[in-house]
């Protein structure tokens, strides 16, 4: 069946077939299609042909079987967190998993299983009630989707490492729809592939996952710093990650500082509103105590915080902290990439970034791995950066139509200067799409696996839009 070129127009889309197998169609004029079509980035204003919301897996396979019969490209919407803006296209048609959010654990076997349209808070919520964890995100509205199959980074990944590390198999729909299930017994090819490709072989239905035993509470402590105490403290947190135990996350934010009206953030004095600090978030995911004597013993060798709060929380609360600051709508635009180390050059130019941000929403991230990630193998998965030290994530997040000049300027020139310290390739979820070397410099050395992959189950390149797998 040819690839689509010339996509028809909705009206002269015959959906019969669809509405009576009892399939949800959304047409342009409706309020639930532009409701639907709206994505987390603001700057991502698409009209899609239809957009088609299956309740289940085999309507999932009537949809693709359908958009492919009558000649119209596919993208798939989850969470709709995509930040180049994936999950919806113009003309064509969007899948839509907004109806399949289930999530379902059971304790004694200590698994659980979600939907593919199901969000991280979701997850969460499920898995809490049982003392049980699947390390997921950060940010509870991010789609499930998504987010594991570029690979699952999350607070507690140097615990219990990345989300798709946890996952036992994936019920997915294929190009031609087919209904599959894969495990690494059966297609394990296809596992593999899944397992950090992206969304480029198909449409993950449900995502079934073993569940770590974990204690719903966990021991936090954030603190803000004047930037002029920013160079000491990174200096510090450099230092301490290169050896810390895999129950400690220290987060860097270097950003404006949040609003203190924000849920989670009324501790920060209304006078830092907005000012350009450096957020440090510290989680303990093991022994409360254990982790409060460490902590305490790390702000004892740092300057004094100009803001800070601290206290055990329950890990759904934690895993929620940052909705509203990532909330839908804004406009955005980032770049992404691994630093092989954070020399002294680099913390001097992320600081006088964040002195210049353009906007109190922008934010220069940077995390630690290892741990359980590093543990496994390389080759293990799809995801190609087992060993990669200090993901990194430029944001440039604003407001105004009028302010994309200045906010992307911002970002690509704070990329440039780190770009030399980088050690290759990018978290495909943080992949902006014109990074260093693009797409294929991205998924690093699986790249050649997963295109002879995806030329066997997805030859048409259905499934396009991500951050596509193609020979050149």
């Amino acid at each position: 069946m040819p690839q689509a070129t010339n996509p028809t127009n909705a009206r002269n889309l015959d959906t019969t077939q669809l509405l009576n197998a009892g399939i949800t169609v959304r047409t342009q004029g409706q309020a639930e299609y532009d409701e639907a079509r709206h994505l987390w980035n603001g700057m991502i204003d698409r009209h899609p042909a239809l957009i088609i919301q299956p309740k289940n897996t085999e309507e999932v396979a009537e949809a693709v079987k359908w958009a492919r019969a009558n000649n119209q490209p596919i993208a798939v919407k989850g969470g709709g967190h995509s930040a180049p803006g994936h999950s919806m296209c113009d003309d064509g048609v969007v899948i839509d998993l907004v109806n399949m959010q289930e999530v379902t654990v059971d304790p004694e076997k200590k698994e659980a299983w979600g939907q593919g349209g199901a969000l991280l808070g979701d997850l969460d919520k499920a898995t809490a009630p049982h003392s049980l964890v699947v390390p997921a995100g950060a940010i509870s509205h991010t789609g499930m989707g998504g987010l594991v199959l570029g690979g699952g980074f999350g607070h507690i990944m140097r615990k219990f490492g990345l989300s798709i590390d946890s996952l036992l198999s994936c019920e997915i729909v294929l190009a031609d729809g087919t209904i599959k299930t894969v495990d690494k017994d059966n297609d394990p090819d296809l596992f593999w592939a899944l397992r950090g490709g992206s969304g480029n072989f198909g449409i993950v239905t449900q995502f079934h996952f073993k569940c770590h035993d974990f204690h719903p509470d966990v021991y936090l402590a954030a603190l803000v710093f004047d930037l002029d105490d920013a160079r000491e403290v990174a200096e510090l947190w450099r230092e301490e990650m290169a050896q810390a135990p895999e129950d400690f996350a220290w987060l860097t934010f270097f950003r404006g500082c949040p609003d203190p009206s924000l849920p989670g953030f009324e501790w920060i004095p209304e006078d830092l509103r907005g000012k350009p600090i450096l957020l440090t978030p510290m989680i303990w995911a093991g022994d409360h105590e254990e982790g409060r004597a460490y902590i305490e013993a790390l702000r004892n060798r740092i300057p004094e915080p100009v803001a800070a709060t601290d206290g055990v929380l329950p890990y759904v609360v934690v895993q929620q902290q940052f909705d509203d600051v990532f909330e839908h709508g804004p406009r955005h635009y980032a770049k992404a990439g691994f630093l092989e180390e954070f020399p002294d050059e680099a913390i001097d130019d992320v600081i006088e970034a964040t002195r210049n941000i353009p906007h109190v929403r922008c934010q220069i991230e940077i995390l630690t791995l290892g741990g359980a990630v590093a543990r496994v193998d390389n080759d293990a998965t799809a995801f190609n950066h087992r060993h990669a030290k200090h993901p990194v994530n430029i944001l440039g997040l604003w407001d105004d139509k009028e302010d994309d000049e200045k906010n992307i300027a911002w970002v690509r020139d704070i990329y440039s200067k780190l770009e030399p310290h980088m050690s290759g390739g990018a978290y495909i979820n943080y992949f902006g799409g014109d990074e260093e070397g693009g797409t294929a410099a991205a998924y690093g050395g699986t790249w050649d696996r997963l295109v002879e992959l995806k030329e066997r189950y997805d030859p048409e390149n259905v499934f396009r839009f991500n951050a596509n797998i193609k020979r050149k």
